[in-house]
């Protein structure tokens, strides 16, 4: 499929996928630089080159890079998103000359979630979990202070001590920090293609700002309004696009989730592994995999529950890999 659509379309093409798959899902992440490489050295410098890409998010400073590595490479870069292209995935399609979209392609806001050690957490099983602080989440709290509140400015110092004291402070410089550098990275992929400051400007606003929640989805139609280099994929486009998206969906088994239990049949203990991402090319395929070794024991355990009376599944992860295939 992927040299059909190279012959359709007349580039080179990589597809990129991370698995959101329920219990597996992974992110972009910066351990696929080197294999990128790969996949760039091996198509060498061409006119055009493609990027098919199917990811949830990740890493933003890894999107950036691969962005730019994509430039070294040709002098005109397309993003082809059969479908879901959120978070860091949509940051990458801002470094596009054009964002060539099926009818069932979905961009998101660009706002990131922090993770920090300095942020709230919980305790899960004795094991401390960091939580995510949502960037607008922080700058909506205050919003929600001065608009629905109506509290004045030298009213918010109040309520700014107020969330330090539930959320650690340099938890909330990280955000400050984060909400900086998005924009900075937005504004800097859009301008390589887009020279109009002004419309470059209201875009990173709307995908950092405007559009309230993570989760918002932003189809083709919109993404055209809002300013996006948006391409409608033609039908034949569009089918070998699609048609690559399931047979990749297939292949991460994306639509059934997963379950200790069912992975763990047979005799125990016993190494288990899973696909999390495919990143392929002509001629070029590497798999992202992760191993766990799954055991029963007596009392708490990992993920896992069921079996004899008293006994529970403990899980304990190996390895995380890209292999080539």
């Amino acid at each position: 499929m992927v040299a059909s659509l190279e012959k359709l379309r007349g580039s080179r093409l990589i597809c990129y996928f991370t698995s959101d798959r329920q219990g597996q899902d992974t992110q972009i992440g910066d351990d696929v630089q080197p294999f990128f490489a790969q996949h760039l050295g091996s198509i060498g410098k061409v006119p055009t080159l493609d990027l098919m890409i199917y990811s949830r998010g990740g890493n933003t400073l890894t999107g950036f890079a691969l962005s730019n590595a994509m430039r070294e490479f040709a002098d005109q870069v397309n993003v082809l998103v059969p479908f879901r292209a959120h978070s860091c995935a949509t940051l990458i399609a801002l470094s596009a000359n054009s964002i060539v979209a099926g009818p069932f392609a979905q961009l998101s806001p660009i706002d990131p979630s922090i993770t920090s050690p300095h942020g709230p957490s919980i305790k899960m099983g004795g094991e401390k979990k960091f939580l995510p602080v949502s960037v607008e989440d922080v700058a909506n709290y205050f919003e929600l202070a001065r608009t629905e509140a109506g509290l004045k400015d030298e009213q918010i110092a109040a309520v700014f001590g107020y969330l330090c004291e539930r959320v650690n402070p340099l938890a909330l410089g990280t955000v400050y920090r984060a909400r900086e550098q998005i924009g900075m990275l937005a504004t800097k992929l859009l301008s390589l293609h887009m020279k109009d400051e002004a419309k470059v400007g209201k875009v990173v606003k709307v995908l950092t700002r405007e559009l309230l929640s993570h989760d918002y989805f932003i189809g083709r139609r919109e993404g055209k309004d809002l300013g996006l280099p948006i391409v409608e994929a033609t039908d034949p486009e569009a089918a070998l696009m699609w048609q690559i998206y399931e047979d990749v969906a297939y292949e991460l088994n994306l639509s059934e989730p997963w379950n200790w239990e069912k992975e763990s049949q047979g005799n125990l203990p016993k190494k288990v592994s899973v696909a999390r991402g495919v990143l392929e090319s002509s001629g070029l395929k590497h798999v992202f995999s992760s191993t766990y070794e799954v055991k029963r024991v007596q009392g708490p355990g990992g993920p896992g529950g069921g079996g004899k009376k008293g006994e529970t599944l403990q899980v304990t992860g190996l390895e995380d890999y890209w292999k080539k295939v």
